[in-house]
């Protein structure tokens, strides 16, 4: 393969071959699937990696009417990617699997399948782990003991990055065989000669062997981590230590005071912040060896605390994520900040170094929130206008499209329950939680679609009181049709109170879910029984500054729920976040209503110039105009259920 190959020579070369009918279908609705004309055939490269990276799970629902759009989806994909290895297999001339390749791999697989057994039983390994060599019988073209490094790279680059977690396991595995051959000498004639390298999982920097650090240092970290991670209880001992030790008692305790007025909060997952900071610490740690830093000259975690060393961190940092396809931009990415927050952490209540914490943060907003800052104000409102832009198109290309969003919640909540049915009867324990995060997801779906509300509002939303923080779902009418939800102006981006009344179909799932699946799940996942949230979890909300009342722990945490809203959305063929949503509403709202920018300004909270100026100009008119013909035609009682939702 040639790096000018596109899909135009796949599909030249697949007619020519007579491959099946479907891929060659499949290929054909790539185009319309990213939006793009089937001209536009030729401009789309055809290696592996691009087509996992860019295609797959992308844009399904703008070519199909499948009624289940995961699997229709997932089925037209994997025939993509079949097509995809057969013509790069077919254009390097290795042909398909040797059926001789094929056997030396199922031979030494029986091998270690003999040697396998259940958890303490004595065996040498677990049942399963012959699997890890899967992924070398049905991709290598050589023979386990011919394997070569080329080769390795070679089925590397065809594979997506969770893939090449697989490939990473089966060349750590075959190193592994390589020193049990003098308990296994039959394993000899099925290993390379030479020790294979894993594979780079992606642009990613490499990884560190923590345990190979010296013993200092990692007990400075150890140490630092576990102040970082102390309770209450762990302080007031620390105080009263002092006390007895005869320091000053006013002083303790006015210190003791001070970290109570701070209000620091207890590390909900202290296992998950540890990781945290050793990831952070270990990003320094390659920034000290960059710099020709010698790691057997580390002795305590504050010599990595220097502005030259976290200065350099940053620079290749974001030096990488900018040259890197495989890298979001370091400015739309959280990453860089994630770590900063943990080495902040780290110095201020680990070591108690006042000087890391200022060089930390000036750092911090020297290389990131300055130039996110001023990019955003670059931006204007252009990047909101693009998002607008692209499901404006998407409509025009689609109008069946709005149906499925119309529709949205019900559809979920369908699948939904096949799932919780089908887990309950197969016992599937971990199976059912996940048919019930789905549900959650038409939930969430219910109230988006009513009124959009931002991700943090969505997630934090209460349907109890607790301490201060009052509850959101008002129960003020004994209609079971309706339920009601308010939002103090604190918890408003545009510091406004919002109310949502979720009516008909959407208030049954809502009912539903309250009174049914929500139970179950906090039972299935052992969470407090009395959490007060409508999407129970485990994470403590993080405050925004200036807010009056402090929320309760019980939350999804921001990441957990966009994956909860992904995985929903997976049934629906078409995936935008729930922040884009309002977009979604807005033109369904134009559709039913054009023209009505009022209409538009009153369900999103903000102001009608605003409105008319995200969905107002040409592109949102005409995806409003061309779309109500067919949108009717296709569902007659679309605009019924967008009136009904959003009544004024």
């Amino acid at each position: 393969m040639t790096t000018a190959d596109t899909l135009a020579d796949v599909h030249t070369w697949a007619v020519a071959q007579e491959e099946a009918s479907d891929a060659i279908r499949a290929l054909l609705r790539v185009p319309a699937r990213l939006g793009l004309l089937d001209a536009d055939l030729g401009t789309i490269p055809a290696d592996l990696g691009h087509f996992e990276r860019r295609i797959a799970g992308q844009g399904h629902a703008l070519v199909s009417r499948a009624r289940d759009m995961a699997k229709s989806g997932a089925r037209e994909d994997s025939r993509l990617r079949s097509l995809l290895r057969r013509y790069h297999i077919a254009r390097s001339n290795t042909g398909p699997t040797d059926p001789a390749v094929r056997a030396r791999y199922n031979a030494l697989i029986e091998i270690i399948a003999a040697e396998e057994g259940p958890p303490g039983s004595g065996a040498r390994w677990n049942i399963g782990k012959h699997r890890s060599l899967w992924v070398l019988r049905a991709r290598a073209c050589l023979a386990p003991e011919a394997l070569t490094q080329g080769e390795i790279d070679r089925i590397s680059a065809e594979m997506s990055a969770g893939k090449r977690k697989g490939l990473r396991r089966a060349v750590a595995f075959l190193g592994e065989l390589h020193r049990l051959t003098n308990e296994l000498p039959v394993l000899r004639e099925f290993l390379p000669l030479v020790p294979l390298v894993s594979p780079a999982g992606s642009s990613r920097a490499r990884k560190l062997d923590w345990d190979g650090l010296p013993k200092p240092f990692r007990d400075s970290f150890e140490a630092a981590a576990d102040a970082c991670l102390k309770g209450a209880g762990d302080h007031a001992e620390a105080f009263l230590a002092r006390i007895e030790a005869g320091e000053d008692p006013e002083t303790v305790m006015a210190e003791a005071d001070a970290m109570a007025e701070s209000k620091s909060r207890e590390v909900g997952k202290p296992t998950a912040a540890r990781t945290r900071y050793r990831e952070a610490v270990s990003w320094l740690v390659r920034s000290w060896e960059d710099a020709g830093g010698d790691t057997e000259d580390l002795r305590d975690l504050r010599q990595l605390f220097e502005r030259t060393t976290i200065e350099t961190a940053i620079r290749d940092q974001i030096a990488r994520s900018k040259d890197a396809a495989d890298l979001r931009d370091p400015l739309d990415s959280t990453t860089l900040k994630a770590r900063l927050m943990a080495l902040i952490t780290l110095a201020r209540r680990g070591l108690e170094d006042a000087r890391a914490v200022a060089i930390l943060k000036f750092l911090g907003q020297q290389h990131y929130e300055m130039p996110r800052l001023k990019l955003k104000k670059d931006r204007g409102g252009a990047g909101i206008l693009m998002e607008v832009d692209r499901i404006a198109a998407m409509l025009r290309q689609k109008p069946a499209l709005a149906g499925i969003w119309a529709n949205a919640p019900g559809r979920i909540a369908e699948a939904a329950r096949r799932d919780v049915e089908a887990a309950q009867s197969a016992g599937d324990r971990d199976g059912e939680i996940s048919a019930l995060r789905r549900f959650a997801g038409a939930a969430a779906y219910a109230l988006q679609m009513s009124r959009p509300l931002r991700p943090t509002c969505l997630r934090h939303t209460r349907i109890a009181s607790k301490d201060d923080a009052h509850a959101n779902l008002k129960r003020v009418s004994p209609r079971k049709d309706l339920l009601t939800f308010r939002y103090a102006p604190w918890e408003v981006k545009n510091v406004r109170d919002v109310t949502v009344d979720v009516t008909g179909s959407d208030a049954e799932i809502l009912r539903e879910w309250l009174d049914q699946w929500r139970p179950q799940m906090i039972a299935l996942q052992d969470l407090d029984p009395d959490n007060v949230y409508l999407f129970p979890g485990a994470a403590l909300p993080k405050p925004d500054k200036g807010d009056p009342v402090a929320l309760p722990r019980g939350a999804y945490a921001p990441s957990s729920f966009l994956d909860l809203w992904r995985d929903s959305s997976a049934e629906l063929g078409v995936h935008e976040t729930p922040h884009r949503m309002r977009h979604v509403v807005a033109l369904l709202t134009l559709a039913a209503h054009p023209g009505d920018y009022a209409r538009v300004s009153a369900i999103l909270g903000n102001t009608e110039a605003t409105a008319r100026q995200h969905y107002g100009r040409d592109n949102g008119e005409a995806a409003a105009r061309q779309s109500r013909a067919a949108m009717l035609a296709a569902h007659p009682d679309l605009f019924k259920t967008l009136n009904r939702r959003h009544r004024r």
